[in-house]
């Protein structure tokens, strides 16, 4: 690959990682590359339609081109379609954003949402890839692998086990938690639905009313993957999880 591809592929990536928009200065210093150097790589991706202008600044964030990509790839998960009806159940029902990410290798892939009426979110894009060990619903599958599958502390995912979901502070709202149930078949996690908003008491996560209704919802996904299961294949279940690496 030529130094000015490999360049343009760092360019990509910086953008798609940042949370806000990015300009030639910030990634040209974030690369090591002059700010002109870094323009020029920001302009050919923008022909190509992989970068766009953020509301016609100097400023750039993903393209058209790149979305079509990352709706390809989440198309490819016939559980999105599945959980759909479920995930706004569960948004109706708690006020606040509710997401499904699914396992991919020891990594987590935010692949559908369902927005609630809360106004106050923090949430992941679609699309968005996290170590399973990072993030509520990533813990969440972690917590219900195979015995001697995961790596982390153990006691945090014991703790999550014997409760049956993990849970997260919420940085907008001290002392109040966010929550992901696991979706299990043939009892191995192989997905997640994160309630993202402040529903929890952190002190007291157990004590919410809406708790055993919340896990029914889930429960009903389950018992569906229990009696059709092609609904919930991976495209890529058949590799092994050591040899998916992410960036």
């Amino acid at each position: 690959m030529s130094s000015s591809a490999t360049r343009a592929l760092r360019i990509l990536e910086t953008v798609g990682a940042a949370e806000r928009p990015l300009g030639p200065t910030e990634i040209g210093q974030s690369l090591g590359i002059a700010a002109g150097t870094a323009f020029r790589g920001l302009d050919a991706l923008e022909r190509a339609g992989y970068l766009a202008r953020f509301q016609a600044s100097p400023k750039f964030v993903l393209g058209k081109s790149v979305a079509a990509l990352r709706q390809g790839l989440l198309a490819r998960f016939p559980i999105r379609d599945v959980t759909a009806p479920y995930l706004r159940q569960l948004a109706f029902a708690s006020g606040e954003t509710v997401s499904l990410t699914v396992r991919l290798g020891w990594y987590g892939l935010r692949i559908a949402a369902a927005h609630g009426t809360s106004e106050v979110t923090s949430a992941l894009p679609l699309g968005a890839v996290r170590a399973l060990a990072d993030g509520v619903a990533g813990r969440a599958i972690l917590a219900f692998l195979p015995a001697g599958a995961s790596t982390p502390a153990a006691k945090p995912l014991a703790d999550i086990r014997k409760r049956g979901f993990a849970i997260e502070e919420t940085a907008f709202a001290r002392g109040r938690a966010a929550v992901a149930f696991p979706i299990q078949r043939n009892d191995e996690a192989i997905a997640a639905i994160a309630i993202e908003g402040p529903v929890l008491d952190l002190a007291r996560p157990a004590a919410h009313a809406d708790l055993p209704r919340w896990r029914e919802i889930v429960a009903s996904l389950e018992r569906l993957a229990a009696a059709r299961p092609a609904l919930f294949a991976g495209p890529f279940d058949h590799l092994d999880p050591d040899d998916i690496v992410l960036g």
